[in-house]
């Protein structure tokens, strides 16, 4: 009996702008639909964000 092994596909992503809020002191940064506040502050270095745009891969 044969065998065919398959081989690992790598995924397909599509490219996505998104908003987010962005740590202007260090590389933080998270997306605004997952904010749990208005205005947050860093998680690394508890500096306020500021809010801005970022192109994130998305699966297909």
């Amino acid at each position: 009996m044969f065998f065919r092994s398959h081989e690992p596909q790598e995924p397909v992503y599509e490219k996505k702008l998104v908003e987010v809020w962005q740590c202007p002191d260090c590389i933080g940064w998270m997306q605004k639909e997952f904010a749990l506040s208005q205005q947050p502050s860093c998680p690394f270095c508890s500096a306020s964000m500021v809010d801005g745009m970022k192109e994130i891969n998305v699966p297909i």
